[in-house]
């Protein structure tokens, strides 16, 4: 099987080839802006060095968010498109699972995984040791989302992280862990795993506030 994973939900663009169990390409390129323009050109590089053809990719997988509003829609719009084109499926991987899957095993404590959302209020969810989530998703100021988290261990994951700790400062018991960054191989490989949820067309992206831009119609009159 050649899957296809592929991260704009990020503070990046990441693109990933896996056959038959093993990664044979992948690259990840930083980056704030620029996704519109960059991301479908690093695919076609990523599958060029992989020796693949866009047609010959039997299964798609894309992070829905939470993230940036435009990487994430391009992201989405991307895999669609390409999806289309091999009449092949999709797997929504939530950016939070792929961090968790980098994490490994944690001993003991909750798993506060935070994304940046290009804001000073990062995305966040809390998981148990095992990875079982403990509540929704939240988009909170720092001091606020840390005053939910109960006392204990803490492992602190994700893009994020540096949001929350300084309002974590003085709890020995805090460590932070794993990648920075989403890794594309990894939301190619959940996609393998989650075969089963494949869906024509694009997953539903993970929102947790709503968009800065408004329609027109739902602006407030001017007084």
């Amino acid at each position: 099987m050649i899957v296809l994973g592929l991260d704009a939900a990020g503070a990046g663009c990441g693109v990933a080839v896996r056959r038959d169990g093993h990664v044979v390409s992948a690259r990840t390129e930083p980056m704030a802006q620029g996704h519109a323009v960059r991301l479908m050109p690093l695919v076609l590089e990523v599958l060029a060095e992989a020796a693949v053809a866009p047609g010959e990719i039997d299964l798609f997988g894309v992070t829905t968010g939470p993230g940036s509003f435009t990487g994430l829609r391009v992201g989405l719009a991307a895999v669609g498109g390409l999806a289309l084109g091999a009449g092949r499926k999709i797997v929504g991987i939530p950016s939070f699972d792929a961090v968790l899957a980098d994490l490994g095993r944690v001993a003991s404590g909750n798993i506060l995984v935070a994304l940046d959302g290009r804001r000073t209020e990062p995305f966040a969810r809390l998981f148990d040791a095992a990875g079982t989530p403990l509540g929704e998703p939240l988009c909170l100021q720092a001091a606020d989302l840390v005053a939910l988290v109960p006392s204990g261990p803490l492992t602190l994951a994700g893009d994020g992280a540096h949001l929350v700790l300084p309002a974590l400062a003085g709890r020995p018991d805090v460590r932070q862990a794993g990648p920075a960054a989403i890794d594309p191989a990894t939301v190619a490989r959940l996609a393998e795993e989650r075969a089963d949820q494949a869906r024509e067309g694009p997953p539903p992206p993970l929102y947790v506030r709503p968009p800065d831009a408004v329609p027109l119609a739902d602006r407030a009159p001017k007084p």
